[in-house]
């Protein structure tokens, strides 16, 4: 939809088939070259290492993968799923819904961490807890839809979770 839309109106399914193609060629080849953890991101994750996690994305799968690996926080996951892993993506339940019977886990007893309302309302249709984080792309969608909690840096969350295993 992304590449119909920067094409413009007019444009054949097979003109987008092809820029489709070409974007997604030049997407893997660079997706490293500006990509870096948000602050606190890697610090976040060793604190919260001994809690099960997982990464539950719209992006492609492959490309989710190689970018965790990239900068080497994929070992910090036990599941990768993205947009192309299920039916349905975000903010439908269905990946969140997966992760918790991979993870044997209630719905109350995992929390979705994200930066976009589309996280936030992805937990309230799974019937889990939801926290946003003030960096990232979708704080205005957010004051829209609220998390349960708000950090401006993933080193917060540890003190929230009341020793809890999420």
């Amino acid at each position: 939809m992304l590449v119909r839309r920067a094409l413009g109106d007019g444009t054949s399914d097979e003109e987008v088939d092809t820029g489709l193609a070409h974007f997604l060629s030049y997407y893997r080849a660079h997706m490293l070259d500006n990509t870096v953890p948000y602050p606190g991101v890697r610090e976040g994750l060793a604190l919260l290492e001994r809690h099960p996690m997982a990464v539950l994305t719209n992006k492609p799968v492959h490309f989710s993968r190689a970018i965790l690996d990239g900068l080497g926080l994929l070992r910090y996951f036990r599941y990768v799923y993205g947009g192309n892993s299920f039916e349905k993506k975000k903010p439908h339940p269905m990946g969140t819904e997966t992760l918790l019977r991979e993870l044997e886990a209630e719905p109350r007893e995992a929390m979705i961490v994200g930066d976009s309302d589309v996280d936030v309302r992805t937990a309230r249709n799974a019937g889990t807890w939801a926290c946003g984080v003030s960096y990232g792309l979708g704080m205005q969608g957010m004051k829209a839809h609220p998390p349960d909690l708000l950090l401006d840096s993933l080193v917060e969350l540890p003190e929230h979770l009341n020793g809890r295993d999420l």
